[in-house]
């Protein structure tokens, strides 16, 4: 069974949105690409970066601090299973390269890893330049399609769900063709969530530039 792991976070203190992005795209994501053309078979078969730059919070003590404060990333691993996915975090190359770096681009403190199976719903259209929505549901996910028929440009749909009790229920991933689509579709979840749902279901929502760093 394929699993992907999501891995969301805060950039770190003191460092600008800008900073971290360039680090994450640009230094980061080239030291992944050396080790998935390194060692394919340790490294991700896939490996997707997302930066966050709009989002609902609604903040709560309960909540680890990047669902409370806000997300600036969701990256996004592949894996054939979890012992391939643990295996990878052991490496020389990882532990050499990749691990002493990921503290001078994000708050470690913040981090939330959270390995998943991943649902399609709508196949999504991999077009250049995509924006995502990230619903992270907390309790009470509301049926999947109910969340597709708001429409509003959907080019993809999945919802994934986490293989181990935590924090997070469920989380729903959609692609929009750009960022005005992304951003209207947002606020149409907001509206709906707003009018349909349960008053004690939390949630939060992150709108995403995606960055496809190894199609796998």
């Amino acid at each position: 069974m394929t699993i992907k792991t999501l891995i969301c976070g805060r950039r770190r203190l003191g460092q600008t949105l800008r900073e971290h992005r360039t680090h994450m795209k640009d230094h980061h994501g080239k030291l992944v690409r050396d080790y998935i053309a390194r060692e394919p078979s340790q490294a991700p078969r896939r490996y997707v970066q997302n930066h966050a730059f709009d989002g609902i919070y609604f903040g709560g003590d309960a909540l680890p601090k990047a669902f409370s404060y806000g997300l600036d990333f969701v990256t996004e691993v592949w894996f054939p299973d979890m012992a391939a996915a643990k295996s990878s975090r052991e490496t020389p190359f990882y532990l050499e390269h990749l691990q002493p770096d990921e503290p001078r681009m994000v708050d470690e403190t913040s981090v939330v890893g959270l390995p998943v199976t991943e649902n399609i719903i709508l196949p999504p259209d991999m077009r250049a330049k995509a924006v995502k929505v990230f619903l992270f549901w907390f309790n009470k996910a509301p049926d999947a399609q109910r969340l597709a028929d708001i429409g509003h440009g959907i080019i993809g749909h999945c919802r994934n769900l986490p293989l181990s009790a935590g924090p997070v229920e469920a989380i729903d991933e959609f692609w929009l063709p750009d960022e005005a689509t992304g951003l209207a579709f947002a606020q149409a979840c907001r509206e709906a969530a707003q009018a349909g749902l349960a008053s004690d279901t939390r949630y939060c929502l992150a709108v995403a530039h995606e960055h496809v760093l190894h199609a796998g």
